[in-house]
């Protein structure tokens, strides 16, 4: 320990010796290390934190996907679920959860005004199986999940905290939601928000029609569940698929003789979208740490030769190499400490701003701390960094031939050589990592712009949505929801700067959101259709083309006259239209049959082919078809305005004029088109904002490697520089000698890299929009980026060298 000591004072010493070499290595150090802790803080609270249940290992979530059609996911019945509950032996527990809040909403209403709800209706062993405990009260249990039972609810800590006041009374309230009496059982703590954005929890059956119950046809849910101890995945898979199997020869109407288990861990299915990108940038930000450490190693590397006649003379006094190397080794740890400690405090101000620019959906994301697990990562990374840039210059250093050493002349004259072809291999791999991480950002960047211009098949500008669902006993027929969207569009374009207003089942740009359909065109059989592609199925009222400024490539808008008694009708999208039908034209007058198992669906005739619009993602198109609302049973889910000028200034317009209506309903989920647009471009935005920083960063570290390897270059080799002049040579002589060193290096790490970056952004390839992971213009863009920006960092010590004075440099040596 005292050994220790002492090589911890001395190397704290010769560090404090030079403060500018100190300085630049230590902020250089609290870069890489604050960037790794701060996105390493994110992927540890977003992915690897655990989730708020019990034993998460074994929780599952299943439904099914149906092998005979192009639906890759396929929801449960209650009464399937019930089958799989009864008989399956793989779980200990299993519940059940819609896929989607949407339509499972309520409106709450004895304040001031009416405010919509999320719900999540479960049933009763839902928290059981979760493991989860609530803050206050109770959670709903199997005799909650009757018919006919008491209506109860659990309610979130959000939807507590922000419209309740946190009232520690709240349990046993009574709240009105959509006309009914809910009794408060219980609240959920704040990290509890499963499924996400859900304010309420009811029980299934309770709150259900008991023919919806058992009616097979009605699926909107997905089971989850907790396997028994020793019971794998591919068990419980092949288990259901024989009672799927079994269920679907009692009861062929399902037409599930095709259907498959789908089984996930729940922590996969909750964050897997969000993976991909998060462990992107925690790699991305190790290749800044490697390219500072191999910067600070060229820096220790240049100070260790310069400190060859004390190494030779510490040697020659009787030390050891091992010795030579601890000290260095020490000195390169209490450097990373400083770098560590500086890195820390940057990372806690770039985790908050990570939180402000990481976008909305990304889960968890608003729970990300500077945790202890992260600055355990932040103590590894620093001793992996010191260890990193220290070990290769101790090496080097240590091998020492005292005569050389001794002979202070010789090493002037001669240059360093010893320690020459360890720097300039640690420029090369400096370039090829920065070439790699150069690569990467700009496909993700130019991924990022593609998707950004897409063509969305609407104008986002100008319009105003939001959900409005309307609920209650008074619209449970469909004529009373017709007459009520008939009578808001009416009122609404009767306003002053409202140019168009519809209702729509699901509005455009809704991310991952839909409802699919079936059809089979007029004289496919049924195992014919189950072949057809599955469209996005969408009901809209007269004027949604208008107020979407959805083009029509031909034919006509749905309008009033398309009411329930007059001829079945659809609209479908240019896609599907071109081809089923060869051009959009050609689709007018032809027939098809949505839900084509369904006796009661009717053929109807094709009106008119509309423009293919993004409803899911930016980067998916699907067939769409479009049926009239007056023809449809379905309640809408969202509005839309289009105004004149300013689209968010009809909101409170709006909620004037479904207030006047019935002011028992309410609106949520208000959003221009614009503000849809960003939300979808919020992730790739934000993983090519932090990627191009980083490459930038890494093209900033990388320069001023090449330049301080140069600038080490041209200073040992003064003698030398000065004796060619002497001897005639010309300033673009000495210029092309210095530049073509340290491009030769450069060229080299440009080459291995650009090879390097060809495999590795493969593994990207899911991440781009419209560009391939080995883009030609996107390579070479950055080899020039590259090249040019080494040739700038070469260009400043070489002319430098050119206005070396021959006398003054021969009087040196």
């Amino acid at each position: 320990m005292n050994t220790l000591w002492q090589d911890l004072r001395y190397g704290a010493r010769m560090l404090r010796k030079r403060p500018g070499f100190t300085f630049v290595a230590v902020v250089t150090l609290a870069l890489g290390i604050g960037a790794n802790a701060a996105i390493f803080s994110v992927v540890y609270g977003v992915l690897l934190r655990p989730l708020p249940f019990a034993d998460q290992q074994s929780l599952m979530v299943a439904w099914k996907k149906d092998t005979t059609a192009a639906t890759p996911f396929v929801e449960l019945s209650p009464a399937e679920f019930r089958d799989w509950q009864a008989t399956s032996q793989s779980f200990d527990q299993l519940a059940a959860m819609p896929t989607t809040a949407y339509g499972y909403g309520y409106v709450m209403t004895g304040g001031e005004e009416a405010v919509q709800l999320e719900s999540s209706k479960v049933t009763g062993g839902f928290f059981a199986v979760l493991g989860v405990r609530p803050a206050l009260g109770r959670v709903l249990d199997e005799s909650d999940d009757q018919v006919n039972a008491p209506k109860v609810a659990v309610l979130s800590d959000r939807l507590w905290r922000t419209t309740f006041n946190a009232d520690p009374q709240i349990i046993g309230r009574t709240l009105t939601l959509t006309g009914q009496g809910f009794t408060v059982v219980g609240v959920m703590p704040p990290q509890f928000e499963f499924p996400r954005g859900v304010d309420l929890w009811v029980p299934l059956a309770a709150t259900m029609n008991p023919r919806a119950l058992q009616n097979r046809g009605a699926i909107f849910l997905q089971a989850v569940g907790r396997l028994k101890p020793g019971v794998t995945r591919q068990q419980a898979e092949a288990e259901l698929n024989t009672v799927i199997a079994r269920v679907a020869e009692q009861h062929p109407e399902t037409a599930a003789a095709g259907h498959r288990v789908v089984i996930k861990p729940l922590a996969e299915h909750l964050f897997g979208d969000a993976r991909p990108a998060l462990w992107l940038l925690l790699a991305a930000t190790g290749l800044l740490l490697l390219i500072a450490s191999a910067n600070i190693a060229n820096l220790l590397l240049a100070r260790a030769t310069a400190r060859r006649r004390e190494f030779a003379l510490r040697a020659a006094l009787g030390a050891r190499r091992w010795q030579i190397i601890r000290q260095l080794l020490t000195e390169s740890l209490v450097l990373a400490a400083f770098g560590g400690v500086l890195g820390l405090l940057l990372a806690h101000w770039l985790v908050d701003l990570l939180i402000q620019v990481a976008p909305a959906d990304v889960p968890r994301i608003n729970e990300v701390r500077l945790s202890l697990p992260a600055l355990a990562f932040s103590a590894v990374v620093t001793l992996a960094a010191s260890l990193l840039f220290g070990l290769v210059p101790a090496l080097a250093a240590s091998r020492l031939n005292l005569n050389e050493a001794l002979n202070e002349g010789s090493a002037k004259l001669s240059g360093d050589r010893s320690g020459k072809r360890v720097r300039q291999t640690l420029i090369v791999a400096e370039v090829a990592i920065t070439m790699v991480l150069l690569a990467g950002a700009t496909l993700i960047l130019r991924s990022f712009m593609n998707l950004s211009r897409v063509d969305l098949g609407l104008e986002p500008r100008n319009v105003l949505t939001m959900q409005l669902r309307l609920t209650g006993a008074r619209y449970g027929k469909p004529e009373a929801r017709r007459e009520f969207f008939r009578q808001l569009v009416e009122r609404l374009e009767a306003q002053p700067g409202v140019e168009a207003a519809a209702g729509v089942l699901i509005r455009p740009l809704e991310g991952t959101v839909g409802w699919e359909v079936d059809y089979a065109l007029e004289g496919q059989s049924l195992d014919e259709a189950r072949r057809n592609t599955v469209a996005n199925y969408e009901v809209v009222t007269p004027h949604y083309f208008r107020t979407m400024s959805i083009a029509l490539k031909a034919g006509r808008e749905f309008a009033e006259h398309d009411s329930a008694d007059a001829a079945p009708v659809v609209i479908i999208s240019e896609t599907m239209a071109r081809q089923l039908f060869g051009s959009a034209a050609s689709a007018i007058g032809k027939r098809l049959k949505l839900e084509p198992a369904s006796a009661e669906e009717p053929l109807r005739t094709i009106v008119a082919v509309a423009g293919d619009v993004r409803y899911r993602e930016l980067t998916d198109v699907r067939w769409d078809v479009y049926v009239p609302h007056a023809q449809s049973t379905v309640n809408l889910n969202h509005f839309a305005v289009r105004a004149a000028t300013d689209a968010a200034a009809l909101l409170p317009i709006v909620r004037r004029e479904v207030a006047a209506l019935d002011a028992s309903q309410a609106i949520a989920a208000v959003a221009t088109g614009e503000q849809l647009l960003g939300a979808n471009l919020s992730r790739p935005r934000f993983s090519a904002l932090l990627l191009n920083c980083l490459a930038a960063l890494a093209l900033l570290l990388a320069a001023v490697g090449i330049y301080g390897v140069v600038a080490y270059s041209v200073a040992q080799r003064t003698a030398e520089l000065g004796v060619r002049i002497a001897l005639g040579a010309q300033a673009k002589d000495i210029l092309r000698l210095v530049i073509r060193e340290g491009m030769t290096v450069t060229l080299l790490g440009v080459a291995v890299g650009a090879l390097a970056a060809a495999l590795l952004t493969r593994l990207i390839n899911n991440l781009l929009f419209a560009i391939s992971a080995t883009d030609p213009l996107t390579f070479v863009a950055i080899a020039l980026l590259l090249t040019g920006v080494a040739l700038a960092a070469c260009f400043v010590p070489a002319r430098r060298a050119t206005k070396v004075d021959p006398m003054v440099a021969l009087r040196y040596e």
